[in-house]
C-alpha cells in the first residue's frame, strides 16, 4: 500500500528507486520476522512449540508455514531485484508492478498458513489473479498479452474445478476445516462422490504447480510473460501450490480409506510430468521456453517426495524447494541480465558468454547442472533425498523414471552451457552488472555448491518443519 500511495506523489520519472527500496525493505522485514516466532528460531532444529493462530484458527503459522513463507519471500526479493534491470529497458508502470507482485506474495504466504478450504481458496486466488496481471503486464507486447489471456482462461477453468471439488468435499463432511475433514472421512466409506471430489481438487491444484497433463499453459506463459514474472511463477507459485497439496492431502485426505483414491493418480501425474517435461524441453531453442518445460519436470521430481509422504518425504520436498529456489532464480537472474544486453532469449545468443562475463558463465554452469541433478551440486542432494524417500515407500519405479530422465535433462541444460563456455561470441562486448546483482549471483552459486557438500543444516530445519505437520 505504501508503494501505491507514494507513487501518487512522485513525479513521472523521479522516485522510482525509493519505491524499490520500500518494496525490498518491506519484503526483507517480513522475511526477518519469520526468523523468530514465540521465542523459537526458525533456524533451530526443533519445531515451533506454540504456532500463532488468527482469524478463529483459519490461519496458523507453524514451522511448516514458516519454511514455505521463507522460500516465497526470498523468491519475491530476487524477483524485485530482477525487475529493476528489466524495467530499465522496458518502460512500464513499475509501481503497480511492485504492488501486484507484493499482493501475490501475500496471497502465497497466506496459503502456506491456511487451515480451512475457503481461506485456502481465497489465498490461492489472491496469488493467481495477481499472477494473471503480472503475466500480461507489458501492454504493448503481443507475447505478454497472449500469455496473460491464456493464463487467465485456463486458470479460471482450473479454479472452477477446484471450487467444485471443495463444494463436494464440504457436502460429504459438513465442515471446511481441513483437520475436521480428516476426522469426518475417517468414519466414512469411500463413495463415488468422494472420488470425484478428490479428482477435481487434484486437477485444480495440479494446474498451479504445472503437473502434466495440466501443464499446457506453462510454456506459452513463461515465454510471453516478463522474465521476472516467469522467475516468480517458477518458484513462488510452485511453492505455494505444494503448500496447499501438503495441507490438503497429508492432513485432510490422509485417512487410510482415502489414501488409495489419490496416491495412484498422483504417481501417474508425477511420472507424466517427468517424462513429458524433459522430452518436450529437448528441441527448444528459446531459453525461457526451455526453462518452462524444465519447471514441469521439476514439479514431477518434487511430487515423488510428496507422494512418499511421512517425515522423510516431506523433509525431502522442503529441502528440494529450498535448493531449487537458488538454482532456478540464479539462472533466471543471469537470463534477465543477458536478455537486457542482447534483446533476445534465444539459446544461440548465449554463445561466448564466458568471455563476455565470466560470472554469468559460472552461474549458468552451476545452476543448470544443479537443476539436472549433477553431483556435487545441491540439486543432486535434493534428488537423492526425494528418490530415496520414494524407494523407501515402495515407489522404486517412479524413482527410476526420475533418475533416467534426470540424465535426459542433461542434454538440454548442456546446450546452454556449451554455448556459454565453448562457442565463439557473436558480440564480444562485455556485459555490465551492478554490485548487488553480482552479489546475488555469487550467493546463488555458493549456496548451490555448499548445500551439495553440506546439506545437513537446511535438512535439519526442513525436518523440524515437516515434523510440525504431524504433531
Amino acid at each position: 500500500m505504501m508503494v501505491l500511495v507514494i507513487d501518487l506523489f512522485r513525479g513521472p520519472t523521479a522516485g522510482k528507486g525509493l519505491l524499490y527500496w520500500i518494496a525490498g525493505l518491506g519484503t526483507l522485514g517480513a522475511l526477518v520476522s519469520l526468523s523468530c516466532l514465540n521465542g523459537t528460531c526458525l533456524f533451530s532444529t526443533c519445531a515451533v512449540s506454540e504456532p500463532v493462530s488468527s482469524f478463529a484458527g483459519f490461519l496458523k503459522t507453524d514451522s511448516l508455514a514458516l519454511f514455505f513463507k521463507m522460500i516465497i519471500l526470498l523468491a519475491t526479493l530476487l524477483t524485485l531485484l530482477m525487475s529493476v534491470r528489466y524495467f530499465k529497458t522496458n518502460t512500464t508502470y513499475s509501481a503497480e508492478f511492485m504492488a501486484i507482485l507484493l499482493f501475490s506474495a501475500a496471497g502465497a504466504s497466506a496459503l502456506a498458513s491456511a487451515q480451512e478450504i475457503i481461506t485456502l481458496y481465497i489465498s490461492l486466488e489472491t496469488l493467481t489473479i495477481s499472477s494473471y496481471l503480472l503475466a500480461s503486464f507489458m501492454k504493448k507486447d503481443k507475447g505478454s498479452n497472449e500469455a496473460g489471456m491464456k493464463y487467465l482462461l485456463l486458470g479460471a477453468f482450473s479454479s472452477a474445478l477446484l471450487l467444485l471439488g471443495f463444494s463436494y468435499l464440504y457436502g460429504l463432511t459438513g465442515t471446511t476445516v481441513i483437520a475436521d475433514v480428516a476426522k469426518s472421512l475417517a468414519n466414512q466409506p469411500v463413495s463415488p462422490l468422494l472420488v470425484l471430489s478428490v479428482i477435481l481438487v487434484i486437477a485444480g491444484l495440479a494446474f498451479k504447480i504445472s503437473l502434466a497433463p495440466f501443464h499446457m499453459w506453462t510454456p506459452d506463459v513463461y515465454e510471453g510473460a516478463p522474465t521476472p514474472v516467469t522467475a516468480f511463477l517458477s518458484v513462488a507459485s510452485k511453492t505455494a501450490g505444494f503448500a496447499a497439496f501438503v495441507r490438503l492431502f497429508w492432513v485432510g485426505l490422509s485417512a487410510q480409506s482415502v489414501l488409495p483414491v489419490w496416491v495412484g493418480l498422483f504417481a501417474v501425474l508425477s511420472a507424466m510430468s517427468i517424462i513429458l517435461g524433459n522430452l518436450e524441453a529437448l528441441p527448444q531453442r528459446n531459453i525461457k521456453r526451455m526453462m518452462a518445460y524444465s519447471s514441469i519436470a521439476q514439479a514431477g521430481y518434487i511430487s515423488t517426495g510428496f507422494l512418499a509422504g511421512g517425515n522423510r518425504g516431506l523433509t525431502a520436498v522442503l529441502f528440494y524447494l529450498f535448493v531449487y529456489l537458488f538454482a532456478n532464480l540464479g539462472a533466471f537472474l543471469a537470463i534477465v541480465i543477458v536478455s537486457g544486453k542482447t534483446g533476445s532469449d534465444k539459446i544461440e545468443d548465449y554463445a561466448g558468454m564466458w568471455k563476455r562475463s565470466p560470472l554469468i558463465g559460472v552461474v549458468l554452469l552451476v545452476c543448470l547442472l544443479s537443476l539436472a541433478g549433477v553431483p556435487p551440486f545441491a540439486g543432486f542432494s535434493g534428488k537423492w533425498y526425494l528418490f530415496g524417500a520414494a524407494v523407501e515407500k515402495g515407489y522404486t519405479w517412479l524413482a527410476l523414471v526420475g533418475m533416467v530422465f534426470s540424465v535426459v535433462s542433461l542434454y538440454y541444460y548442456l546446450q546452454v552451457v556449451r554455448q556459454a563456455l565453448v562457442s565463439d561470441a557473436k558480440d564480444p562486448s562485455p556485459i555490465d552488472m551492478n554490485l548487488l546483482e553480482r552479489g546475488v549471483l555469487v550467493v546463488c552459486v555458493i549456496l548451490t555448491v555448499t548445500l551439495g557438500f553440506w546439506p545437513r543444516p537446511i535438512m535439519d530445519v526442513a525436518q523440524a518443519a515437516a515434523t510440525s505437520l504431524f504433531n
